[in-house]
């Protein structure tokens, strides 16, 4: 038995409705419900290095390796780095220490999660941050560029 052409017509074109929908819904969902961070102004995903002067960059976290991400927080690992600009900033040297990452306080721009807060800590407790009293740190993320 033959199958009509207008069933064959019927089909397929149920089948190009199906999968346009499914794209739209797979790739808005991509694009609302990510979730970003605030760097330096700039709505970053998932950024390697965030700085704590936007304006000098010496004090900030670097080669950050995140392990979880989502609207509720994200937690990694990195390197913190502060520049003792001695004898000034240009010829300072760097002091690192491994820190646990951790980011929170998410809040809604422009129709996107971002979250707006980092918090570090050592993650040998027993060492102090460079040049602090304490093992740990914070502060919230610059939330409009500079300039």
């Amino acid at each position: 038995m033959k199958t009509p052409r207008y069933l064959i017509v019927a089909l397929s074109l149920i089948t190009v409705i199906a999968v346009s929908m499914g794209s739209y819904t797979y790739i808005n969902r991509a694009v609302v419900q990510q979730v970003y961070v605030y760097n330096c102004g700039i709505q970053d995903y998932k950024p390697t290095s965030l700085t704590q002067f936007c304006a000098d960059a010496g004090v900030g976290v670097g080669e950050i390796k995140w392990e979880d991400w989502s609207a509720g927080g994200a937690t990694g690992t990195g390197r913190y780095a502060l520049n003792t600009c001695e004898p000034s900033c240009v010829a300072g040297n760097w002091l690192y220490e491994d820190v646990n990452v951790k980011l929170s306080k998410a809040v809604h721009d422009k129709g996107k999660t971002v979250l707006s807060r980092i918090d570090i800590a050592t993650v040998d407790a027993k060492k102090l941050l460079p040049r602090n009293t304490k093992n740990s740190d914070g502060w919230d993320l610059v939330t409009t560029p500079l300039g």
